[in-house]
């Protein structure tokens, strides 16, 4: 079979004039294989199809973030709660560089955080990020909490992609220093308090 591409190569080498008698022609007649060569090569290599995606055994991407030192830490007592997580009380460890760990009966996760204000003011505002977890499908969700130290009361306002208008929660909260280094042990089971433990 003719290579279709034989008659450009012709062309661009025709009124080419090689440096030596013999050696010369051998050369641009083996730059002239080579190149036609490649050219094939790379032909074939653009009409080969690419693996589908769900194919690719490969693991998914990863990255680790290390926790900052302990500050405070918090015990929530829902007064409303909201209907697909039904869990009265749960418990917040904060840590200086923006993380968070949170347990209740129902849940286990981590987060990260942005504090409006200072958690020591009489008033201040906390955005809540949690990172994907099952808690919440394998998604992140958003949470906005406006704590009263004052009244010992706080508000909250959640949203996540499969429930973006979840109704305004409140309730009673209680705050404390954070001696908790490594939370990764931590659990409901093993860290919630007698007051906590509500049906």
């Amino acid at each position: 079979m003719a290579f279709p591409f034989d008659a450009k190569f012709k062309r661009a080498y025709a009124g080419v004039r090689p440096f030596f008698v013999k050696d010369g022609r051998r050369f641009q007649k083996n730059r002239y294989r080579n190149e036609k060569n490649m050219f094939i090569s790379f032909l074939m290599l653009a009409a080969m199809p690419l693996s589908p995606v769900g194919n690719d055994t490969t693991e998914q991407a990863s990255i680790s973030v290390q926790l900052g030192k302990p500050t405070i830490q918090q015990k929530l007592f829902y007064r409303k709660m909201y209907e697909k997580k039904p869990f009265p009380d749960a418990t917040l460890f904060y840590y200086d560089n923006g993380m968070y760990k949170i347990i209740s009966q129902g849940e286990e996760h981590y987060g990260v955080y942005v504090v409006r204000g200072h958690v020591n003011d009489e008033e201040y505002s906390v955005h809540y990020i949690s990172l994907p977890s099952s808690d919440w499908g394998g998604k992140t969700a958003h949470h906005y909490l406006k704590f009263n130290r004052k009244t010992g009361k706080f508000t909250q306002q959640a949203s996540w992609e499969d429930d973006p208008d979840i109704a305004p929660q409140y309730g009673d909260f209680s705050q404390e220093k954070n001696t908790v280094a490594d939370p990764r042990p931590i659990t409901w089971k093993t860290h919630s308090t007698p007051e906590q433990q509500r049906d």
